[in-house]
């Protein structure tokens, strides 16, 4: 099983950093906005050097602007540790051959089963569909994963765009194995209350008893 933390805030990062439970990085220029950054290669730098200072395997980082190859030639050339998000489209598969690169690439934006095929048939290290984003469509999300499982042999699908924990439970009891989870979710994920409830039982209990002596 693999996760990612999808996030551009460094709070995350660092929350997350310690767990062992996040591999790697990946973010893009809409996370990056929100996070109050600048979106610029500069800003890239920046953010693979601190990723890779807090002990992550990669990070991930989309092209952007106009010169989509040269971006992505740029990526590539941070940090060993990077991979390059491109999306699936035509200009992306195009993009993904000339790079020759698939093992540092995923395809991303993935909405259908087709797209995990060409993902596939390039072979791309990872395919991201947006799980959340196909929920709120006309479109069968379901269905659509259950396809992309069997069309991406070789290919990683990266399960992106989820709004809840349910969402994340749901499509681990369907058999997905790789995951980017949001820095929103984490307070959910990484505390239960009922957890929280048995370990206040046991301290109370330790305390009385040492009250006790």
């Amino acid at each position: 099983m693999e996760w990612l933390l999808d996030s551009a805030k460094r709070e995350d990062w660092k929350r997350v950093s310690t767990t062992g439970l996040f591999s790697a990085i990946t973010t893009n220029p809409l996370l990056i906005q929100r996070a109050g950054l600048d979106v610029s290669f500069a800003r890239y730098r920046a953010l693979v050097d601190e990723a890779l200072d807090l002990g992550f395997e990669h990070i991930q980082l989309q092209v952007f602007g106009d010169d989509w190859h040269g971006a992505a030639e740029q990526i590539l050339e941070l940090s060993e540790q990077t991979i390059v998000k491109i999306p699936a489209t035509e200009a992306g598969f195009s993009l993904v051959k000339t790079l020759g690169v698939p093992e540092r690439t995923t395809l991303t934006g993935v909405y259908s089963v087709p797209m995990g095929a060409i993902a596939e048939r390039l072979g791309v290290r990872y395919a991201a569909p947006y799980y959340a984003r196909l929920i709120e469509s006309d479109r069968d999300a379901d269905a659509i994963f259950t396809g992309l499982r069997t069309s991406c042999q070789k290919t990683n699908i990266l399960v992106a765009s989820l709004r809840n924990i349910g969402q994340f439970e749901h499509l681990l009891a369907n058999g997905h194995r790789c995951f980017t989870l949001p820095g929103p979710l984490l307070d959910d994920l990484l505390c239960d209350p009922m957890t929280l409830d048995a370990v206040a039982q046991f301290d109370e209990a330790a305390r009385l008893s040492i009250s006790r002596l």
